[in-house]
């Protein structure tokens, strides 16, 4: 039976590691893919980070996820570009 059973679970599990890993620096979430492969999760978020005093942007952060364990396997986070139109 694996602790992340769910596309919910995940995305709980994914919040709440997020708040603890970035605490205060951390602004809103929208998770935008939330998938399992293989009895890993991947959840993908675009995230508000506060990088300075007054400055925030946002990135996009992907987290894998043990299923069974809810372990984090890995996490990469990288700034969002500016869309040009």
């Amino acid at each position: 039976m694996s602790l992340l059973a769910t596309t919910d679970d995940a995305e709980q599990f994914a919040k709440a590691w997020l708040q603890k890993k970035y605490g205060k620096k951390l602004g809103k979430v929208k998770f935008v893919e939330v998938m399992s492969d293989n009895g890993v999760w991947t959840v993908k978020a675009n995230a508000k980070l506060a990088v300075g005093v007054l400055l925030i942007k946002p990135h996009i952060i992907q987290i894998k996820i043990d299923a069974g364990t809810a372990e984090v396997l890995g996490y990469s986070e990288a700034e969002a570009m500016a869309k040009e139109g």
